[in-house]
This record gives structure tokens, sequence and C-alpha cells, in this order.
């Protein structure tokens, strides 16, 4: 169990993707409860592994959807819903959402679904 134990604090130096995560708690105002924005972790190691991306599945051009897996360490809590920002190790930003709760059955990481939802744009 050591082992792997040790891989879990390994493993993220291993990383090169950042990420910045975002998300709601509930906050009372007097008799009243609302929600506001915060922010879990910012500029944190994690790694994004694509899942499908396939042309004939999406609903319209112009999109730029797909399936995402977030690789992150155990440390951190991910409410469903999150809003994710990520930031490639060539600088390249992308926004996921519709994030998963993350699966923390894991040892050395935890998963999170996530789903890539931007318009399609033209860098050159």
């Amino acid at each position: 169990m050591g082992a792997f134990k040790y891989m879990g604090r390994i493993l993220p130096t291993l990383w090169n993707d950042r990420v910045t995560i975002t998300g709601v708690k509930e906050v009372k105002h007097g008799d009243f409860s609302d929600t506001e924005d915060v922010t879990i972790v910012e500029n944190h190691p994690a790694k994004v592994v694509l899942g499908g991306q396939k042309p004939s599945e999406q609903s319209f051009f112009g999109t730029d959807q797909y399936d995402a897996k977030l690789l992150i360490d155990n440390g951190v809590f991910i409410p469903a819903g999150a809003d994710i920002y990520v930031t490639d190790v060539n600088g390249n930003k992308n926004k996921y959402k519709r994030a998963s709760k993350g699966y923390q059955g894991y040892v050395s990481h935890q998963e999170v679904a996530m789903i890539r939802d931007e318009k399609a744009k033209d860098v050159t």
C-alpha cells in the first residue's frame, strides 16, 4: 500500500496541464439562501485525457464539443457542475463544463468526466 501512496505524490509531477476550477457554494443572507462563485483551485497540476471526438455525432457545424476526462490528485474536492479551465503545456486554454463529481476510487488520483463545449474558432 505504501508504494501506491508514493505514486500519488509522484504522479502530479508528470502532469503538464494546469487547471483552475470554479464552482458555487450556498451562502445565507439573513433568511434567504443564495449561491456565490468560488475558486476551488487555481493553477493546479492535472492531466486532460480526450474522449470521443466524432464529427458524425455533432448536431451542427461550428461547435467544438467532445468528452474528456480530468486526472487530478485526490486532495481536491470537485463538485458536480464545476467549470474547469485548462491551460495545456503549449499555452492553449480550454473551458470544460458539465463536470461530474470527482471519482476518488483510486489511491493515486481521481477522475472527473467533463465536456468541452465551445464554439469553434479559427486561431490563424
